[in-house]
């Protein structure tokens, strides 16, 4: 999903008109499941695929006339035949697709698929909610509305208010397998028909620091199911070959490692680096993130020293008490293995604390008593 979202968001970005057709009913056998789509441009070159065969070139036409007349379009289809021997089906089946086009000059449409991008990307929990309505299209006000668990919505749905509030319900119990669905609203919001697909993405562990604890703790967080990106400014300390499962390796000054960054609320902070006054550059900039976690390894004494100066460039004793340091759970680790596995239990028991269903430890603050 995140390289489509970030094609669309690239397409429109650029100023280019395109028309979505998404699966959004299915019914017996089809080529593709529910809430795939793909594109179609102007000239009728498409990206992505919902099947193939006859059935999807009729849908690139209906789609190049949607773009042209700016019509949102319902499509049913009955597949058999000659249609399911050119798809990748082996029996009939019937499927609605819905074909909405967007304007690279709609501003808000391109920001939604921007923020949408993001969230896929870097980690988090959002909801894009899409209204079926065919008919003439003026721009996607009242027409697609993007949720983001803990951020600002942008864009709109047509309907009674608490539209939004069932649908941030909606987004509050998602979980990771959950399916898109079309939902009828019709009844209770005079709304009608309301495609959402969730956008579920792995956290981000970021660990500041290329060191031997980093390098210990690199593969467990990403056999942990956390994405992983590495920060350091040496580069024969921080590469792909000291850390091959990183999808990103920041060789950049550790003073500004994150100017120009927004992390976003899904995203675990570790403080790694080679000295005090490293840790207390990226700890500073670390609390201008709503990070979900920020954790800074040390002793209690360092940890102290550190906190008395950044109290008196402004920050609160609040903010601080938030900082998982010593850094870990209380495991009596000594060694960077040790210290690793110590780090990476606290990052899990930190998420299954904020994702909830699962049991919560009765302890998550600090145990790695110094680097």
């Amino acid at each position: 999903m995140l390289e489509f979202l970030r094609i669309v968001h690239d397409e429109l970005a650029g100023g280019r008109d395109l028309c979505l057709a998404t699966i959004i009913g299915q019914r017996g056998s089809a080529p593709r499941s529910l809430g795939t789509r793909f594109f179609v441009r102007p000239d009728g070159s498409f990206w992505g695929t919902i099947g193939g065969g006859r059935f999807e070139a009729d849908v690139i036409q209906a789609a190049r006339h949607a773009l042209t007349h700016g019509r949102a379009v319902n499509l049913s289809y009955c597949l058999q035949g000659r249609d399911v021997a050119d798809c990748e089906m082996i029996c009939g089946g019937e499927m609605e697709v819905y074909l909405e086009p967007l304007s690279g000059s709609d501003r808000v449409v391109v920001e939604i698929f921007s923020r949408a991008a993001k969230v896929a990307g870097r980690g988090g929990r959002a909801l894009l909610a899409t209204l079926v309505a065919p008919g003439p299209v003026n721009g996607v006000a009242g027409r697609k509305l993007l949720l983001v668990q803990g951020g600002s919505s942008l864009g709109s749905l047509a309907g009674s208010p608490e539209l939004v509030g069932q649908l941030d319900a909606f987004l509050e119990q998602a979980q990771p397998q959950d399916p898109p669905r079309l939902l009828d609203l019709s009844a209770a919001h005079e709304t009608g028909l309301v495609f959402v697909d969730p956008i579920l993405s792995s956290p981000v562990v970021y660990i500041f620091g290329g060191g031997h604890v980093a390098r210990q703790l690199a593969p467990l967080v990403s056999l942990a199911g956390f994405r992983l990106v590495v920060a350091d400014d040496r580069p024969e300390w921080a590469n792909p070959e000291r850390f091959p499962r990183a999808e990103q390796i920041w060789n950049r000054n550790l003073s500004q490692v994150l100017d120009g960054e927004y992390l976003g609320s899904e995203a675990y902070l570790v403080i790694v680096t080679r000295g005090h006054l490293f840790d207390k550059e990226v700890l500073a900039q670390s609390l201008r993130q709503k990070a979900a976690y920020v954790g800074m390894i040390g002793s209690r004494r360092k940890r102290e020293l550190i906190y008395q100066a950044l109290r008196e460039e402004g920050f609160s004793q609040e903010q601080l008490d938030a900082v998982h340091s010593p850094i870990g759970l209380d495991i009596g680790a000594e060694t960077p293995e040790e210290i690793a596995i110590a780090i990476a239990a606290e990052l899990v028991a930190v998420r299954a604390q904020r994702v909830g269903g699962r049991r919560k430890p009765k302890e998550l603050k600090g145990a790695v008593p110094c680097v």
